[in-house]
C-alpha cells in the first residue's frame, strides 16, 4: 500500500503522543485496526485491538517506572521503523538512569490507524535495568521519581513539542 508520508508521520506521532509522551495506556490501542497482529518477541504475539488494551493496561499498570525516549524513526510507503531507549529514571539524585535499547517497526493501514506492531529489546540489559533500578528504588525511594518538564522533553522529539 502507498501513503502519503504526511499522512503516515501524523499517524505515528499521534501513536507516540498517546503512548510513550502521555502514557494513556487504555487509549493507546485505539490507533489500531481491530485486527491488529502485535508481535512482542519477548511478551508473547496477539491478536486484535481489544487483546493489545487488556494486555498493555495491566503491563503498565505493573510497570510504570519504565517510560520510552524516541532516539530516531524512519518512515518508508507504509512501514515506520522506530528506535527507542527505554528508560528507568534514577531514584538516587542526580544519578544516571537505567536504560536498554528497543526498536518497533509499524505497519500503517490507513484511516489513522496501525495493522501490525513487531517489538524488539535487548533482554539481558532489559534485565539489568530493572535489577539496577529496584536496587536504587529500595535504598531511595521512588518518591522523588515525578514527571518534571525537563523529562518530559526527552520524550518529545519534534520540534515545538
Amino acid at each position: 500500500m502507498k501513503f502519503a508520508r504526511e499522512e503516515v508521520e501524523t499517524a505515528f506521532r499521534n501513536y507516540w503522543k498517546v503512548g510513550a509522551l502521555e502514557e494513556r495506556w487504555e487509549a493507546w490501542p485505539d490507533i489500531f485496526t481491530e485486527d491488529v497482529l502485535y508481535v512482542e518477541h519477548i511478551l508473547g504475539t496477539m491478536r486484535g485491538r481489544e487483546t493489545v488494551r487488556e494486555w498493555i493496561t495491566k503491563l503498565m499498570v505493573t510497570n510504570k517506572h519504565i517510560h520510552a525516549l524516541l532516539d530516531w524513526y524512519m518512515i518508508e510507503d507504509h512501514r515506520v521503523v522506530v528506535n527507542m531507549i527505554n528508560r528507568y529514571y534514577n531514584p538516587e539524585p542526580g544519578g544516571a538512569p537505567f536504560d536498554f535499547p528497543g526498536i518497533t517497526i509499524l505497519h500503517y493501514a490507513g484511516g489513522g490507524l496501525f495493522n501490525y506492531e513487531e517489538d524488539y529489546w535487548d533482554l539481558t540489559m532489559a534485565k539489568q535495568a530493572y535489577t539496577d533500578f529496584n536496587a536504587a528504588a529500595k535504598k531511595f525511594g521512588t518518591e522523588g521519581i515525578v514527571e518534571t518538564p525537563e523529562r518530559m522533553a526527552t520524550r518529545d522529539p519534534w520540534p515545538g513539542g
